[in-house]
């Protein structure tokens, strides 16, 4: 790409830490809160928000702030997922204990394949969504572990005191069913000012 800079952020030092380390010295790295970019208007041909509009505090503000600093016929190109994205996980958790959450909040509601276009409408002149149909088929028990323990919501206050019991519950699943099969429902949506 001639004359072309790209800029990465993230709200959070260490994210873009660990992507350096990836990825080198070939682009810029810039600590950034989405609701408050700090760049001019029309500044960007293109932005990329990978599965981060849900964790906003306000997705409106950002949305308008990525309008803002987007130029006239520059494309937003955002991905998220739908309500029934890694459901099983879900069930799988309520399974052992009801009172597990992996989440604070649903993520979907906030912006998802459901909500997304009709919340995009508002800010770009041409949105169209691509649907990336995919699933999972785990048979290992340490890495669903892993991934559970991961997440947002209240499973290590929850767990605390019965992480091997989980753990076992986990490996008797697999066990008996062989995989666990994961729905993996995403997609992107692209937009054009």
């Amino acid at each position: 790409m001639r004359n072309k800079e790209i800029f990465l952020s993230d709200i959070s030092q260490g994210m873009l830490e660990s992507t350096r380390k990836v990825l080198g010295e070939a682009f810029n790295y810039m600590q950034i809160d989405a609701n408050s970019i700090p760049f001019k208007q029309e500044y960007f041909d293109a932005m990329i928000a990978n599965h981060m509009l849900f964790y906003l505090n306000d997705v409106t503000a950002g949305l308008k702030e990525i309008h803002r600093v987007l130029k006239k016929g520059g494309h937003f190109y955002c991905s998220t997922y739908s309500k029934r994205h890694m459901q099983e996980i879900n069930q799988l958790v309520k399974e052992f204990d009801e009172q597990i959450t992996l989440s604070d909040r649903s993520l979907p509601q906030i912006f998802g394949l459901e909500n997304g276009e009709e919340i995009l409408k508002r800010y770009f002149s041409k949105v169209e969504k691509r649907l990336y149909k995919d699933a999972l088929s785990v048979d290992d028990a340490q890495a669903l572990f892993s991934y559970i323990m991961s997440c947002h919501g209240n499973q290590m206050d929850m767990l605390a005191e019965r992480m091997e019991e989980f753990k076992s519950f986990i490996e008797a699943k697999i066990e008996q069913e062989g995989a666990i099969y994961i729905t993996k429902e995403a997609g992107v949506f692209i937009c054009e000012k």
